[in-house]
């Protein structure tokens, strides 16, 4: 019995502990501009400590489309959170188009 007890005790706290590892991340979307199509919406989910280092790495980035092809991100206009809202009238118009 006391065993058993020990045992669930340990759980708990690594559950715990795991917890507040997962809430440090969040999902942001970028308006870029890419070689292949233009100024597009870009979704990603980063620790909240290293958004800023993300961002700054994204230009040069290879990605690919639905068809295997890959292209790069040649510059970045902004991030934020996916539940905030673009500064930008053009990117706000793009996020409305595109698919999540």
């Amino acid at each position: 019995m006391m065993r058993n007890i020990g045992y669930l005790g340990s759980l708990l706290v690594v559950a715990l502990s795991i917890a507040p590892a997962e809430a440090a991340y969040q999902e942001y979307k970028c308006h870029v501009s890419s070689t292949k199509k233009g100024e597009q919406i870009v979704f990603y989910r980063w620790k909240v400590k290293d958004q800023q280092l993300k961002v700054a790495s994204l230009p040069g980035k290879q990605l690919t489309d639905h068809q295997g092809k890959k292209y790069f991100i040649r510059e970045v206009f902004e991030c934020v959170s996916l539940a905030e809202d673009f500064s930008s009238e053009k990117a706000k118009r793009l996020d409305e188009r595109t698919l999540r």
